[in-house]
Formats: structure tokens, sequence, C-alpha cells
């Protein structure tokens, strides 16, 4: 199967929701540097995730890490990787699921994140950028369409599946060859989505199916049974 997706004929559309996310970044990124290439403040210490231990450590520092970019090539890749995948993967699983598989990866890769390096298990080390949520979007699109081909590097023609799960390999080596947080990050942001993927796509769709169901009695309720008998034919009737 060839995907006639975006991201395998390397077009990119440029969605409501790309603009919004691309063009999110790019401010902040220009922001990033007016502040510290002209303004001289150190935005860094104060909003990119410092280890639990350090002096410059926040709390909000989790959330507010993933609006900035390391350098300037890092930020262009960011802004490409969603540019490419975002299209297909909202494609997969509409607006709202998307919205809610991405935030399930970036708020469960915080979580455990912290938690790690709260309990002393990490290495120190600094995360900034959207890690977290690129190899979700990877993992989204890989197992929606997963017999779809690829042109990986451009060149090798790969079932997305496995571009899904070697994403998964690398963010593992990753974190075996240096147990920081910004490994940490990569790696929990593939676990979530995956998870979400594998068994929370299942769990919101009964959620919703309940709670439809619930509103449903609700209304039902309403109704109240005043009358009942039968008719002049001898047939039952109710009001």
């Amino acid at each position: 199967q060839t995907c006639a997706l975006p991201i395998c004929s390397l077009g990119i559309q440029m969605t409501p929701l790309v603009k919004l996310s691309v063009g999110t970044l790019i401010a902040f990124f220009v922001l990033q540097l007016v502040c510290i290439n002209i303004l001289g403040l150190p935005l860094g210490d104060w909003l990119f995730m410092h280890p639990f231990r350090s002096e410059l450590w926040a709390p909000w520092q989790p959330l507010t890490s993933f609006f900035f970019s390391s350098d300037v090539l890092s930020a262009l890749i960011n802004w490409l990787v969603l540019a490419w995948f975002i299209p297909p993967a909202q494609a997969a699983l509409g607006s709202k699921g998307l919205i809610r598989a991405v935030t399930t990866a970036a708020v469960g890769a915080m979580v455990l994140t912290t938690v790690l390096d709260v309990a002393g298990l990490l290495n120190g080390g600094l995360h900034v950028g959207i890690n977290p949520i690129l190899t979700a979007l990877v993992v989204i699109f890989g197992l929606s369409n997963p017999n779809a081909t690829i042109r990986l590097f451009f060149v090798l023609p790969v079932q997305a599946k496995w571009v899904a799960y070697g994403s998964g390999l690398i963010a593992l080596l990753y974190f075996l060859s240096s147990r920081d947080l910004g490994s940490t990050m990569y790696l929990s942001g593939w676990i979530f989505a995956f998870g979400y993927m594998s068994i929370g796509q299942d769990f919101f769709k009964q959620w919703r199916l309940r709670r439809q169901a619930k509103q449903t009695e609700k209304e039902l309720g309403k109704f109240t049974v005043i009358r009942g008998g039968k008719d002049e034919n001898g047939d039952d009737w109710i009001n």
C-alpha cells in the first residue's frame, strides 16, 4: 500500500492546526532570540526545564520548556516535522482525537520525567523543545497507517509502522545512553503516545458512550407514565 498522505510525498498542507502550531512556535522563538540576544535576559534560566536539585529549578519549567528551542536548526526541524505529520495524524484521529493524543503524550512526559527527576533517578541535564510531541505525532501516524509505505531519508521504502517502532527504539537507546531530562521526556512521550494508540482510544470511546447513555437516561427520566390500559379495540396504550 502506497501512502497517499502529504508526509509520504513530502508535501505540506498548511491546515489551520498546522498554521496555529507552527506560528505559535515561530512567535516564541522570535521572542527567545530577542530576550536572550538583544535584551540579555536569562530566559533559559527561567523557562527551560532544569533538574529538581538545581538552584534554577522552578515548577512551571516542564510546561514552558515546550515553547522554546535550543538553537535555530532544532527550531526549523520542529516546524517541519509538525507541518509534515499534523495533517495525516489529524486525518486519522480527527482534530479532537489528535489533541487528546498529543496532550496525553505531553502531560504524561512532563509528569513521568518530573517524578523520576524528583526521585533522583536521572542524571540532570536540560530539556527544551517539543520532542515528546514530535515523537507522539510519529507514533500516531505510524500506527494509524501501519501498512503505508514512506520514503525514509527520502530514499528507502519503509512501512509506516516500522517508523513508529523505530522511533521508540531510538528513544530507548537515547535514554539508556544519557538518562537525563531530555532523553526521558523523549522516551516518555513515545510511551504515552503508544499507550494512547493501543488502549487510550478505546477508553475514551467507552467513556463517551457511557456519558451519552447517562444523558439519554436523564432525558428519558423526564417522561412519566400517568395512565395506561387498553383501548376499545383491546390494544395496549400508554400516556
